[in-house]
């Protein structure tokens, strides 16, 4: 009974002894419902919803006595017919697991009382609102708005997400691209050639993950065991990216939202296997003069996939924490030392290989990749820039048989990486300096002038920014005294476009932690990826507030834009 405590208090729910009742649970109705899904989930792992069973375990059973496996069924077959019919994932798992726990609550009297728990309004796909009328309607729920608004919005946190569902996609995106830079720095490996799958992975689970954090409803991932011990590298990185996360939503991720993310790193990592080799990168300390240690050096380059960076006497020990080396290889006994180590004789013996061969699959986890393809991106678009000056635009079938023909020759281009950077975008017509805004509705307003003017928006677009902002708090303030006004792109944008402005007198938004603000964007976004070149520039800026304070200082467009694109 103790454990039983401690587990439920971490859902804010006490065990009561009543007498001639029993023992009940005294806690809000939705901190029950998100205890029973998360135990439910755990229970079931990755079985099949729909099946009846012949071999259940007790926890099964006790589970399906209380949700009753046919009323299972019935939802995933309105599932079927509101949703999708194909798709077969953890989403959907999770919503069919949730929808039945939440009839099951409400036709045993057990009901969401109020609104007071939602912090925020929400956007509510069509899907989803059809999906909960119809399951209202299968079951006989009537005059239950509260549980239909309840439903509705968790639900949407467990669907995946995209700029036209979710309100916090831009910074859904600015932290799937913060989330591969930081996991490929941690781990060696460049995640950043497979971008625009994981990317896109990325910010559609992420979109939803943000409100899922802050509502308590997190996904339970049946395969976290097997994720940590078989990823553990990808896994660290991404654990240590947490805190970002955590700060964010106010609330601690879970190591299953975890190592969903890492699953998304995983794909992308069996697919850089196809593609490349591996190679290790060492240091050689020799006590038997240089060309000895070089000789050593040149057999482990002969042997194996070894890069030795450098070749050390015994008295330059301490210059080995200066370089990015993995392994450290040596004719002689070393202490203290923080990298692995492996004594060899100078000279490699055949029982010396299999000695090296064991060495570096014990540290498999420090080796580096190494591609067969060469990132010619830089080259294509200096390609593209030239034909485009001498012949005139680029078809696009020319276009399509440049791509080919580098493919040909195994020369790989990032064609995410070719959509326009911000000095493509940001015109001098679309910076204000100094700008005089009496409060933030004012500032969007006068942000969005120009991009009004050269109609790469609406007035509807920079009505929906306000309205946003009114609706769902200062999400636009992404980071120390920087907002980035946007909306969605059906709101009214006509084109990819950008403006700047900076503020005479700093305006406040209401982010208690990034307040007041300086300096703000507004982005105009047509599609989910061709701002991405202008979304990682301004991931560069959150984490530069000494530039952030030097672009609010500037009083010419002439130095704003020295400092912003090369500063």
């Amino acid at each position: 009974m103790r454990r039983i405590r401690e587990l439920l208090k971490g859902y804010g729910i006490r065990v009561l002894s009543v007498p001639k009742e029993g023992l009940i649970l005294e806690g809000k109705e939705k901190s029950v419902r998100t205890m029973i899904y998360s135990i439910v989930n755990k229970a079931i792992g990755s079985v099949s919803l729909t099946e009846q069973y012949k071999n259940q375990s007790i926890k099964q059973k006790i589970i399906f006595d209380y949700i009753p496996i046919n009323m299972i069924s019935e939802v995933d077959r309105i599932y079927d017919s509101c949703i999708s019919a194909s798709e077969d994932n953890y989403y959907r798992k999770n919503l069919v697991i949730f929808t039945s726990i939440c009839i099951t609550r409400f036709l045993n009297k057990k009901k969401i009382e109020t609104r007071t728990w939602l912090k925020r309004n929400v956007y509510i796909s069509e899907s989803i609102e059809n999906f909960v009328e119809t399951v209202f309607s299968h079951f006989g729920i009537t005059d239950a708005l509260n549980e239909f608004s309840y439903l509705s919005f968790i639900l949407e946190t467990l669907n995946q997400q995209d700029m036209n569902t979710s309100i916090d996609w831009v910074q859904a995106q600015l932290l799937s691209i913060q989330l591969i830079q930081h996991v490929e720095k941690q781990t060696h490996i460049p995640f950043s050639r497979k971008e625009e799958a994981l990317q896109e992975g990325l910010y559609q689970h992420i979109a939803g993950l943000l409100n899922r954090i802050r509502y308590d409803v997190q996904f339970a991932n049946p395969l976290k065991e097997n994720i940590q011990k078989n990823y553990d590298v990808i896994y660290r990185a991404v654990q240590s990216f947490a805190p970002i996360i955590n700060q964010l939503t106010g609330k601690k991720i879970s190591q299953d939202e975890l190592s969903f993310l890492v699953i998304h790193f995983s794909t992308s990592l069996s697919e850089l296997n196809q593609e490349v080799t591996y190679y290790y990168r060492a240091v050689v300390i020799c006590n038997h003069g240089m060309a000895t240690g070089k000789l050593l050096s040149e057999n482990l380059k002969e042997l194996f996939n070894i890069e030795v960076l450098a070749v050390l006497s015994s008295r330059e020990i301490g210059l080995i924490e200066k370089l990015d080396v993995d392994l450290i290889f040596s004719t002689l006994p070393l202490r203290e030392l923080k990298k692995p180590l492996l004594v060899l004789e100078p000279i490699i013996k055949e029982d010396s290989k299999e000695l090296i061969r064991d060495f570096l699959q014990q540290n498999k986890e420090h080796r580096r990749i190494n591609s067969n393809y060469q990132d010619m991106t830089h080259v294509f678009h200096s390609l593209l820039q030239v034909v485009d000056k001498q012949v005139g635009k680029v078809s696009k079938e020319a276009y399509e048989e440049l791509t080919d023909v580098f493919k040909k020759n195994q020369f790989s281009v990032n064609k995410r990486e070719l959509q326009p950077m911000i000095q493509d975008i940001l015109e001098d017509e679309h910076i204000i300096l100094q700008a005089d805004a009496n409060d933030w509705q004012d500032l969007i307003q006068i942000v969005s002038q120009p991009l009004i003017k050269d109609e790469t928006i609406t007035q509807q677009y920079v009505q929906a920014m306000i309205q946003s902002v009114n609706d769902f708090g200062p999400y636009i303030v992404i980071g120390k005294h920087l907002a980035l006004a946007h909306a969605r792109p059906e709101d009214g944008a006509n084109k990819l476009g950008l403006s700047v402005a900076t503020v005479k007198d700093p305006v406040r938004f209401g982010n208690t932690e990034n307040d007041p603000v300086k300096i703000i964007f507004c982005l105009s976004a047509i599609d989910s990826f061709s701002h991405l070149n202008i979304m990682k520039y301004l991931v560069q800026l959150i984490n530069d507030e000494e530039k952030t304070k030097q672009l609010d200082e500037v009083t010419t467009i002439e130095d704003f834009k020295k400092i912003l694109l090369n500063g």
